[in-house]
């Protein structure tokens, strides 16, 4: 019962994590357009470097692929997926 609680409490703030990373990429995506480069750069190291933080703690848990856990490790990968494309590409690229 314990490990179940234990559980809970660490899907809430893995939870909470993972809506912050998800209003940090789309703050990056805004300041990629508006070509605010300094607060680009700011939100894209925070969109890279949370998943990346989560990810690794989902692994050190050995909760990263289990099938209760899975949701949590797809968004973190895919809000780190999307900002890495998104620097490749450069894309939004600033309005001229």
């Amino acid at each position: 019962m314990a490990n179940q609680s234990r559980y809970k409490e660490t899907e809430q703030y893995l939870t909470i994590f993972l809506i912050a990373s998800a209003v940090d990429f789309i703050l990056f995506l805004i300041f990629a357009g508006t070509g605010i480069i300094w607060l680009k750069a700011i939100t894209a190291i925070f969109a890279i470097l949370l998943p990346v933080l989560c990810l690794a703690f989902l692994y050190l848990t050995k909760e990263l692929l289990k099938q209760r856990s899975l949701w949590l490790t797809t968004g973190f990968f895919g809000i780190f997926l999307c900002t890495v494309v998104s620097l490749i590409a450069n894309f939004p690229s600033p309005a001229v």
